[in-house]
């Protein structure tokens, strides 16, 4: 008896052990997570643009500012109806703005150095836009590169000032700066003034050296090089490509070298089976290049969708190629494509507004339809500024400026003060989409402490659009 109770305590004790060592674990990782965070608000200035994780494209109307909390991520606060809101952005913002010559990465990130050096950062770091290349990686398979000029080897995507690249775990990448949007799908190198980025392999190239990303924080990328990938076109240091191979896909390569130079189709097969990986089972086809078909790249402004494909069809085996665009409200539209064109643009739709597009293909004979691939893609939304060019006695003289992309219907100018609807008069929306934009004078009885000027009641082809432009100010 006097066994089994020293045996109880024993235990009791151990479970009381286990517990405070798990309390003052949690206690330390705690005070280590809680001292870790950036405890500072960062103002950004009017004008300036960001996306979130999403890849939601967000501009600045206000001064407002970001500030990281205790979930690591940078949330965005702004004032509303005079109260603060805040938004959450992610852990890695970058902040650009065209009248400043630098861009602001946030949170912790590595600069990745030519040498091979990796610099740890936290907090905010400023970049120069300017050349030479600035290459940092943020988090697993998402990059951001600061150039005066970048470039992709198949001439897809050009750009400057800087691009955030993000690997899904095949290697496609999404590029999303201020002017591009857009998911690619196939390899691709992304060239700089001095520095180039093979994105599927994740690899750093400056001249002949290579430094091997995913040595920093590790890598969920499940792409496998095949031998056709070792043609890509890659930039030296001096500029010169050092190996002039055609860079477009595994696919594309092919699709020249056997479709087009050989007639016996079996022949075709058996000499990419001869160089395809060695873990396939030669002699026998696994690759059939009598059709092929692919969705290039997705990009989008306003109103509209670009969709890049290729198709090759010698013996009429498609009976169609399609797009089912779903707006993620219930409606669908199918669009047919041309075997014999590469783009393909998708017109009237909402602004501001996340799509999913549906790329696929029907044999003939056939009664399936196959879905090749599935992209989500965000409209743009057009840029719009109201601002107050003077106030007098009962009245004020304002300017609307809207882009001349998407020329509303109607819309009516809205006076709020102190909350409170004070006056209104209609916009000529088709002068306020010219350069100078629409003029005019707005009366009222009173200002209130705070006031705002904003531009409602929009009308595009008929239907109600909501846009935030507004302007306040104090009086």
């Amino acid at each position: 008896m006097k066994n089994k109770f020293h045996v109880n305590n024993a235990k009791v004790f151990i479970l009381f052990a286990l517990i405070v060592i798990v309390i003052v674990g949690l206690f330390i990782f705690f005070i280590l997570k809680f001292n870790s965070l950036d405890d500072n608000k960062y103002p950004i200035k009017e004008g300036s643009s960001f996306y979130n994780d999403d890849y939601n494209y967000l501009k600045v109307e206000h001064d407002s500012y970001l500030a990281q909390r205790f979930d690591g991520n940078y949330y965005w606060y702004q004032k509303e109806n005079n109260r603060m809101v805040k938004e959450k952005i992610g852990s890695n913002p970058v902040v650009y703005s065209k009248n400043d010559y630098k861009v602001y990465l946030f949170g912790n990130a590595y600069q990745v150095k030519n040498n091979g050096e990796v610099v740890t950062l936290s907090g905010m770091t400023e970049i120069v836009k300017a050349s030479p290349t600035k290459f940092y990686k943020l988090r697993d398979r998402k990059y951001l590169m600061v150039d005066s000029s970048m470039k992709t080897n198949d001439g897809s995507v050009k750009t400057s000032g800087y691009l955030i690249i993000e690997l899904d775990k095949q290697g496609n990448a999404t590029f999303a700066n201020n002017e591009v949007n857009v998911k690619t799908i196939k390899p691709l190198v992304l060239k700089g003034t001095t520095m180039s980025f093979d994105i599927a392999n994740e690899k750093l190239i400056y001249g002949k050296k290579e430094i091997n990303l995913k040595n920093i924080i590790g890598s969920t990328n499940n792409y496998k090089a095949t031998s056709s990938d070792n043609k890509t076109n890659i930039t030296s240091l001096s500029g010169s490509p050092q190996d002039e191979t055609s860079s477009e896909g595994y696919y594309d390569e092919y699709v020249k070298d056997v479709i087009y130079s050989v007639n016996n189709l079996t022949k075709s097969v058996t000499d990419v089976n001869d160089k395809a990986d060695t873990s396939v089972k030669k002699g026998e086809i696994y690759y059939d290049f009598s059709k092929y078909l692919a969705l290039k790249s997705v990009s989008s402004s306003i109103t509209t969708i670009t969709i890049n494909y290729t198709v090759v069809d010698s013996n009429n085996e498609y009976q169609n190629i399609f797009v089912v665009l779903d707006d993620n409200k219930g409606n669908t539209s199918r669009y047919y494509l041309n075997k014999n064109e590469t783009n393909y643009v998708l017109r009237n739709l909402l602004i501001d507004h996340n799509y999913t597009l549906s790329f696929g293909y029907k044999l003939v004979g056939s009664n399936d339809e196959v879905i090749d691939d599935v992209v989500n893609v965000k409209t743009k939304a057009p840029s719009c500024k109201v601002s107050v060019l003077r106030v007098s006695n009962n009245k004020l003289d304002y300017n609307v400026k809207i882009s001349s992309e998407y020329k509303f219907d109607s819309g009516i100018i809205h006076l709020y003060t102190d909350g409170a609807s004070s006056s209104s008069q209609d916009v000529n929306m088709n002068t306020a989409s010219s350069n100078s934009g629409y003029n005019g004078t707005l009366s009222y009885s009173r200002l209130g402490s705070v006031n705002t000027l904003k531009l409602e009641n929009l009308v595009y082809n008929g239907n109600s659009v909501s846009l935030d432009c507004s302007f306040r100010f104090v009086s």
